[in-house]
């Protein structure tokens, strides 16, 4: 509520300012901004709900039932239920200041993450619009799990690919070429180091062995990025001169973890199925903020704070 109460109350100032002015070609503007933008944003706040449910049952449809592939299912349920539940309680218990205080702090809760979703949201944006400058000497592909513990999967292959593809478009524009370092170690269940059958892949799909690098140790992002930039250097290769490739969803949690080692590189990110793209950006959201916990456990803290002093004490 408090969101919908700031956004019209700026949508009333602006109008105020509009009709102030008088200019009829600033009128005919701004009513087609309001049209093109506030009419989308009151219509998905309005249907968020059934959008993420309607996404979370193509997921259920397409993929297999785990708890990361039911967020969207779960988000939309959620976003269903908990309104409703406390206009019940408000019916039939009215004026009572432990529901009006749960209800605060939830949307208060509600808000805070709106503001992160938004923030990741127009971070993921750039990250789509952004592209790296063709003067690199190596790329770094991030590992993933392997289909029945040897075989690359498609998600995978996708990131073999995008690479591979700027490196032949960087040799197409400027004859420099470059070197794509696999990363990726050997989990429990697979047979073979993840950077050994992406090198594999990688040839099969025409990229020439002298041009593989294999970093074969790292269990994660963090350890992608380290153990990688140690077989930068171990190659004389300039630093800044790289690239990252994941998927687009990943790209951002990626290059924190890029800078959190020193590499101030920028990261490619290869196309993921429109449908699963919802799952996948809450997953890493969910991400984002498990590696900041703290700094958000500290923020809801005082958000429940600031409503105890407003119900019960001020």
């Amino acid at each position: 509520m408090a969101t919908i109460a700031t956004v019209f109350s700026y949508f009333i100032s602006l109008s105020i300012i509009v009709i102030q002015i008088n200019n009829q070609l600033l009128t005919y503007i701004y009513l087609a901004v309001l049209v093109l933008i506030f009419i989308p944003i009151f219509l998905l706040t309005f249907l968020s709900a059934f959008l993420f449910i309607w996404n979370g049952i193509i997921v259920w449809r397409r993929e297999n039932h785990s708890i990361g592939n039911m967020l969207t299912l779960i988000i939309g349920v959620l976003l269903l239920i908990i309104p409703t539940v406390f206009s019940i309680l408000n019916r039939y218990i009215p004026n009572n200041k432990i529901i009006d205080f749960v209800e605060n702090v939830s949307y208060g809760f509600q808000n805070y993450l709106i503001f992160w979703v938004l923030t990741f949201l127009a971070s993921y944006m750039i990250t789509k619009v952004v592209h790296p400058k063709f003067n690199k000497e190596y790329a770094i592909i991030l590992g993933s799990g392997l289909l029945n513990g040897d075989t690359v999967s498609p998600l995978l292959g996708s990131r073999i690919m995008v690479a591979a593809n700027f490196k032949n478009q960087q040799f197409k524009k400027n004859k420099k070429t470059m070197k794509l370092i696999m990363s990726g170690g050997q989990g429990k269940d697979e047979l073979l180091p993840e950077a050994e059958a992406m090198k594999a892949y990688a040839i099969m799909h025409g990229v020439a062995e002298s041009d593989i690098l294999v970093e074969n140790q790292s269990k994660n992002t963090y350890q992608n990025m380290l153990f990688s930039k140690q077989v930068v250097e171990k190659n004389g290769f300039n630093l800044q001169k790289g690239i990252f490739a994941t998927n687009d969803y990943h790209v951002f949690r990626a290059a924190g973890f890029a800078h959190l080692v020193g590499l101030n590189i920028e990261g490619i990110g290869s196309k993921t199925s429109k449908y699963f793209l919802p799952n996948a950006l809450i997953r890493e959201y969910i991400a984002i903020l498990s590696n900041h916990k703290t700094f958000h456990i500290a923020f809801m803290l005082i958000i429940v704070i600031i409503n105890a002093l407003t119900f019960f004490i001020v």
